[in-house]
């Protein structure tokens, strides 16, 4: 009877598991995307769709491949001063499968993504992965500027549309008043600060203390890089090829071509945003974000579903998953080789 325990525990466990990382994400972006659609006829939906310019849909693909091609590039920048001198290709191949991978189980994509390059180039998994958290603090502070930049742009269309909100606005004013939320951060600090001094023997806090220290050398490392000025600009051309892969979307459709450039950004910017949400690929998330944003913008509710729908397809599911299938393959032939 133990031996039966012994074994069925990590099963749960496994099980446990695979249900948190891989069913509920995906079972919560379904059930945001039903809950969307089924407010709005699929005869409706369908003729809106039909109606669009997939052209111009077709051709905004380029820019997602583009953006996600340098950011290859900027990885590479990361890793150099590090001493090691990986493939450009197999990191865009790798950044390509990722994103695949990122849809089937959220988040996964980037550990995967670490582990094909260390194998491939020979290099430390830990350096690898270091940068590549480096490279999401880039994107964390490129999306803040974003959303500050459409916020500044368009100021007084928020504070009209809080004004109008008095819900929204009760409940932003409440969470900022709140000492529930001053508290909890101030607790998480304390927490922090009794972990690393009282249990700094523990096996997993001195991994955790090591893993931070080494990637605090590496930062320093690359911090002191003479290449600091190609990081901005790939930043910035990153994001830039990302804002059109979005924004010439809005040609598609007869009620986005003429909302403008600024619309673009606030929708974008709320679209990336709702990325910060563990989800298959932004599934459910990402429609609601697109969806608030072109309602703001007095865009119907059936059209802006539509919008998100037609969009998310072709550029979330069908492109992204075309190219991280070609990415895979990729680098399983540069594996046999």
């Amino acid at each position: 009877m133990e031996e039966s325990t012994e074994v069925t525990t990590p099963k749960k466990k496994s099980l446990l598991n695979t249900f948190v990382k891989i069913v509920l994400p995906l079972l919560l972006g379904i059930a945001i995307v039903y809950y969307l659609i089924s407010k709005i006829d699929p005869a409706e939906l369908w003729i809106v769709l039909k109606n669009a310019n997939w052209l111009i849909l077709l051709s905004s693909l380029i820019f997602g491949l583009s953006g996600n091609i340098i950011r290859g590039y900027r990885w590479e920048l990361f890793i150099q001063p590090l001493g090691y001198t990986p493939k450009l290709s197999t990191l865009i191949y790798a950044i390509l499968g990722g994103y695949a991978v990122n849809f089937a189980i959220p988040r996964a994509g980037e550990i995967w993504k670490c582990g094909m390059v260390a194998k491939e180039e020979k290099i430390p998994f830990t350096k690898l992965f270091g940068t590549m958290i480096l490279d999401r603090i880039f994107d964390m502070i490129t999306v803040i500027v974003i959303c500050l930049a459409a916020f500044l742009i368009n100021m007084q269309f928020f504070i009209t549309q809080l004004e109008q909100s008095k819900s929204t606005l009760d409940i932003i004013l409440m969470i900022i008043k709140s000492p529930v939320l001053y508290i909890a951060l101030v607790a998480a600090v304390i927490t922090t600060y009794i972990v690393f001094k009282f249990f700094k023997e523990n096996i997993i806090v001195k991994k955790v203390k090591s893993f931070l220290s080494n990637m605090a050398n590496d930062m320093k490392t690359i911090w002191q890089m003479k290449t600091k000025g190609r990081l901005l600009i790939c930043s910035i051309a990153i994001w830039t090829s990302y804002f059109f892969y979005f924004y010439i979307t809005f040609y598609a459709f007869d009620f986005t071509a003429n909302l403008g450039v600024t619309a673009g950004l606030i929708t974008f910017a709320l679209s990336s945003l709702s990325m910060v949400i563990p989800s298959n690929g932004g599934l459910g998330p990402w429609q609601i974000a697109v969806v608030a944003g072109l309602m703001l913008y007095g865009v119907s509710e059936l059209n802006a579903t539509a919008f998100a729908t037609g969009v998310f397809a072709l550029q979330s599911i069908i492109w992204v998953i075309l190219c991280g299938l070609f990415g895979i393959a990729a680098l399983a032939l540069k594996k046999q080789k």
